[in-house]
């Protein structure tokens, strides 16, 4: 008979499944392209307004600029100065935030559906008519400088910031998403103005809605919000694939208990055929480094490896080791397993069935939902492939797995920070 526990899992997982798999649809208004998903199993409605392109529309000189654009714009509008905003969503509970990232940044309200007209109106109005204040610009500046410079205190920060820098020289990506304490200070009303204004072109936007609404409601809403705006001609160009000929690595020397050590690779792009094999390959990997440096051997409480979500991506190890040699070894050594040694039939489908587990409980919010739609459609992939992610999932096979380690898990880039006794560099150039 089956456990509570795994009835509950269960139920969870169908009722995550038929969420996902109900129909979405898109339509296009003054340029703006809007997918929307009708969820009418919740009464809670996600709407997200991306812009695209990321840090590959900024120069150097631009860094964080969009990210703080979007956190004054926020704070008051033309018709909702800041204490009628703050007060209007509280009374209605409902929450608008904005996220940025390398490839694209958003604008996202969240509300329950009866507030859904009213929330709107004050999230297209952030949108459209912002007031950037002195005030507001100071405030939000010194948290994000605050943060910044708090990146260079924190050693796994910190890794993640030397690590993506070494792997994206001459890249776009090489601009930082949240700028430099030296951006940051440069930055004025009128440059968050010109930036803002520049980017209201429905071209650079794409529009995503998951919740209980009507095509037609929102057409409507769309249609009366951003029907006269300019469409302008942006047409977005995917960052290049970062492929390195020889491995590197770089060590940044801290006084620390441990070492803190990242090893990156080139990867597939998320939504391609390797990229769905990259996934199970990488959940694989993760549990077997852990097997290995954690449970077996003890070197290290936090082993881990990861693949990342971005346009031009990159797959990676990670571990914290006081004996770093001995370490990253034993992980190379499972590297080596999967490009040398077919992974068992039963293995494989052990770990597709728990993957497709966890992926229907990531997805299982509206907001992750439109997050995946939006994913899709600005990677270039197009987000009616999302529905068809398990169809890719399960056809994959051992040899798959095998396949895709050997082309890109090489010329592997390290990071170490740290001040570790002895390194033999010659044995981790991998």
């Amino acid at each position: 008979m089956m456990s509570k526990s795994k009835l509950l899992l269960l139920s969870s997982v169908l009722f995550c499944a038929t969420v996902i798999a109900q129909d979405i649809q898109s339509f296009e208004i003054n340029g703006l392209k809007v997918i929307l998903k009708q969820n009418t199993a919740s009464e809670i409605i996600s709407a997200k307004m991306f812009y695209k392109g990321g840090v590959t529309i900024l120069t150097e000189d631009q860094a964080g600029l969009e990210n703080l654009t979007l956190l004054v714009a926020q704070k008051a509008t033309k018709n909702y100065p800041k204490e009628k905003l703050n007060a209007e969503l509280e009374s209605m509970n409902s929450q608008i935030s904005s996220t940025s990232n390398l490839d694209f940044s958003s604008l996202n309200l969240l509300c329950v559906q009866q507030n859904f007209e009213k929330s709107w109106d004050i999230f297209s109005d952030i949108i459209l008519n912002p007031l950037f204040s002195e005030e507001d610009l100071n405030l939000e500046r010194n948290k994000v400088i605050a943060n910044v410079k708090q990146v260079n205190d924190n050693p796994d920060a910190y890794l993640q910031k030397i690590a993506t820098q070494e792997f994206y020289i001459d890249h776009p990506y090489a601009v930082s998403v949240n700028g430099t304490e030296a951006t940051l200070s440069s930055f004025t009303i009128e440059d968050l103005s010109d930036f803002h204004s520049r980017r209201l072109k429905t071209s650079e936007m794409l529009l995503v809605v998951v919740g209980n609404v009507s095509k037609s409601d929102l057409e409507e809403m769309v249609n009366d919000s951003f029907g006269k705006l300019e469409r302008g001609n942006f047409k977005p160009e995917l960052p290049t694939e970062v492929k390195h000929a020889e491995p590197s690595i770089k060590i940044v020397k801290k006084e620390l208990p441990t070492n803190y050590i990242q090893g990156t690779y080139s990867a597939p792009s998320r939504g391609t055929k390797d990229g769905y094999t990259m996934l199970i390959m990488n959940s694989i990997l993760r549990d077997r480094v852990w097997e290995e440096v954690r449970t077996k051997r003890s070197l290290s409480y936090a082993p881990s490896a990861f693949y990342r979500a971005n346009f031009s991506n990159y797959g990676a190890i990670y571990v914290t080791a006081v004996e770093p040699d001995t370490t990253i070894k034993v992980m190379i050594a499972e590297l080596e397993k999967l490009k040398s040694n077919p992974i068992s039939e039963s293995e494989l489908n052990n770990k597709i069935r728990q993957f497709i587990t966890f992926y229907y409980l990531g997805n299982e919010t509206n907001q992750a939902q439109a997050s995946n739609l939006a994913f899709y459609e600005l990677s270039g992939v197009g987000y009616s492939e999302a529905k068809n992610f398990f169809n890719h999932i399960k056809k994959i096979t051992p040899q798959d797995i095998q396949n895709v380690a050997q082309q890109y898990i090489k010329n592997l880039q390290f990071v170490m920070i740290g001040n570790p006794t002895s390194l033999e560099v010659s044995t981790i150039m991998y």
